[in-house]
């Protein structure tokens, strides 16, 4: 497999853990190096998270720090799937690293959070909505291009098929569900998917009504991934020209307990789906 020289969320955590082994240890990167039979700057690349770094050689890594058995389990098993290829492959030549790396996350997440404001979350898209709101966003990209991203994104909800062992939590803000993108028609065909949707067993759907002051804490849109037990935290927030990712415990924390403030300001998951259905009937 050739050397990968983009860094990728798992392998920063990979990266964060090994250096902090590293300083419990007593090492500095030389002596460290000296004791792994690697050089000072191929351990501080693998540290950083910009170096792909085998199986067997993190494993022997591992080994030489003692690191116990479950920290040991976790940190493989993020290797592991930082190396499985994915639907995602395909698109490659479309969409932008962090795009790609942004699904794989997903793909391996046992619970999503995230919280909009502006648009119904990608993993809750109709086609047709979804259309509207990436041709929005894609002006100067051929209808073909448009197409493949529409595909993209649609593909992103194989997650949350019937077999799926995932938990999505959303709070939604009232002003995306009275916000009409492609028109009447589609944004009806968009409330009775979320409808739908948010009665399925891993779907928790949260309204956060207009008439309500989420306080200070209120962070707008972003979304917390969880892979495992934990074992990987990250939050991902969008903006004009990519995407920010907060991957330090502290600032996770934080997001999570903003979630937790905002959802208890929130509708019940029943009187949110009422409100839904006032809204349809309003169209």
């Amino acid at each position: 497999m050739p050397e990968a020289t983009l860094s990728t969320t798992r392998r920063r955590k990979i990266g964060r853990v090994l250096r902090r082994l590293r300083e419990e240890s007593g090492y500095t990167l030389k002596t460290a190096g000296r004791h792994l039979e690697r050089s000072p700057s191929s351990l501080s690349q693998i540290e950083n998270g910009v170096q792909w770094l085998r199986l067997r050689d993190l494993g022997f890594i591992l080994d030489r720090y003692d690191v116990p058995t479950d920290l040991r389990a976790a940190l493989m098993t993020l290797a592991e799937q930082d190396r499985q290829p994915g639907w995602w492959d395909a698109y490659k030549d479309l969409a932008a690293p962090e795009a790609l790396d942004r699904v794989s996350l997903e793909h391996d997440a046992s619970r999503i959070i995230t919280t909009e404001t502006t648009f119904i979350p990608g993993l809750l898209q109709t086609e047709s909505y979804a259309r509207a709101v990436i041709r929005g966003l894609t002006l100067r990209h051929s209808p073909t291009a448009l197409e493949r991203y529409v595909e993209f994104r649609l593909t992103r909800q194989c997650i949350l098929n019937e077999d799926a062992l995932i938990s999505l939590d959303v709070i939604l803000d009232e002003a995306a569900l009275r916000r009409v993108r492609g028109g009447r028609d589609v944004m009806r065909s968009q409330l009775r998917r979320l409808l739908n949707q948010s009665e399925l067993d891993t779907v928790a759907l949260h309204i956060l009504p207009l008439s309500v002051d989420a306080g200070p804490a209120y962070a707008g849109q972003f979304q917390l991934l969880d892979i495992g037990n934990r074992i990987l935290s990250a939050v991902l927030t969008d903006h004009p020209t990519g995407q920010w990712i907060a991957e330090d415990d502290k600032e996770v924390a934080q997001y999570r307990d903003t979630f937790e403030q905002v959802r208890s300001s929130a509708l019940s998951e029943a009187a949110s789906r009422d409100m839904i259905r006032r809204i349809v009937s309003e169209l």
